[in-house]
C-alpha cells in the first residue's frame, strides 16, 4: 500500500494540477529580447540627468534676445545715436564642461554597448557557449579600455584615431529609446494574445490574427523537439527562449514555434501531458478488466 502523500499548504496548488492537460504557448516576436538595451537606456537617461551636461544643453538651446536697433534721440537740433543694449553670449566654463563631458561619454559609451548587444542578439545565433562567454569579454574589456582612456590617457598608439571619437547624448534620447521599446512591448503582448498555440489532451490548436483563424491537430502519437539556437536569447533572464518543433504523422511539414518564452518550463509541461497521453489507455484497460 502506498504511502498517503503530505497535503499542500491551503491556497497551493501542485503544478500538475494547474491546466496539467492544457498548455498555451504564446508567439512573440524579437521585441522582448531587446529589454536589456531598454533597462541601459533608461538607466543612462536617469544617470545622464545627474552626471551629464543636460542643463547646459538647455542653455544652449535657447537663443539668446535678438539686439534691439540703436536708439536715435533729437536734441537740439542734432542727432545723437544710443547704443542698443547688447544681446547675451552664451559662456562654457571649460572648467565645469570638461568633467560633465566626460561623464557624458562614459553613459553613452555603456549604452551602446547594451546597443551592441541587442544587435547581435537579434542578427546572429550563437550556438557555443564559449563564444558567448568571449563576445561579453571582449565588449567588458574594450569598453572598460576606453572608459580607462577619457580620465587617464594612456597607449596613443593604439586609441589615437579614437580621440575625436566623443558619442554623447541627453537624457531625453535615452528615455525615448525606452519608451519606444516599451510601446512596441505593449504592440507585442497584444500580437501574443491573438497568435499561440494551444495544446490539450486531443487535439492541438494553433490560433493566428485577429480574426481568430484556428488549424487543429491530433495530437496522437506528436513528436516535439527542442533547439536552442542562441545561446544568448537561451540564458537572457526573464526571457530564456528557443525553437519548438511539433511533428505530426498526418502532416508532411512540421509546425515550427520560434521564440519560445520560458522554453525549459514549457517542455517539462510539454512532458507531462504527453506522459498522461500515454498512461491513460493502460489506465482504461486495466478498469475494464
Amino acid at each position: 500500500m502506498s504511502e498517503p502523500s503530505s497535503p499542500l499548504p491551503h491556497g497551493v496548488i501542485a503544478p500538475e494540477a494547474r491546466h496539467a492537460h492544457s498548455l498555451v504557448i504564446r508567439i512573440w516576436p524579437n521585441i522582448p529580447i531587446l529589454y536589456p538595451m531598454a533597462l541601459a537606456a533608461l538607466v543612462c537617461g536617469i544617470l545622464s540627468i545627474f552626471l551629464s551636461f543636460d542643463g547646459e544643453l538647455r542653455r544652449f538651446a535657447q537663443v539668446p534676445a535678438a539686439a534691439a536697433p540703436a536708439a536715435v534721440v533729437v536734441e537740439g537740433g542734432g542727432e545723437v545715436a544710443v547704443a542698443a543694449p547688447v544681446a547675451a553670449v552664451h559662456t562654457v566654463d571649460p572648467a565645469t564642461f570638461a568633467p560633465r563631458l566626460r561623464a557624458a561619454q562614459v553613459i553613452a559609451l555603456v549604452f551602446l554597448a547594451a546597443f551592441t548587444y541587442s544587435l547581435v542578439v537579434v542578427c546572429t545565433d550563437i550556438v557555443l557557449t564559449g563564444a558567448l562567454i568571449g563576445v561579453f569579454a571582449a565588449v567588458i574589456v574594450g569598453l572598460l579600455l576606453f572608459i580607462l582612456n577619457i580620465y587617464r590617457p594612456f597607449a596613443p598608439g593604439l586609441f589615437g584615431f579614437l580621440t575625436k571619437f566623443t558619442p554623447v547624448a541627453n537624457s531625453h534620447f535615452y528615455f525615448a529609446v525606452a519608451a519606444l521599446w516599451a510601446i512596441l512591448m505593449i504592440a507585442s503582448m497584444i500580437y501574443s494574445r491573438f497568435h499561440y498555440v494551444k495544446i490539450e489532451s486531443n487535439e492541438v490548436v494553433m490560433v493566428g490574427g485577429v480574426l481568430d483563424k484556428r488549424k487543429r491537430y491530433s495530437s496522437m502519437r506528436m513528436q516535439y523537439t527542442k533547439e536552442v539556437c542562441d545561446v544568448f536569447e537561451y540564458y537572457l533572464p526573464f526571457v530564456r527562449s528557443g525553437r519548438l518543433i511539433l511533428r505530426f504523422p498526418q502532416e508532411a511539414e512540421p509546425v515550427i514555434l520560434d521564440h519560445v518564452m520560458q522554453i525549459d518550463d514549457v517542455v517539462r509541461r510539454l512532458d507531462h501531458i504527453t506522459a498522461s497521453l500515454q498512461v491513460a489507455p493502460e489506465q482504461h484497460d486495466s478498469e475494464a478488466a
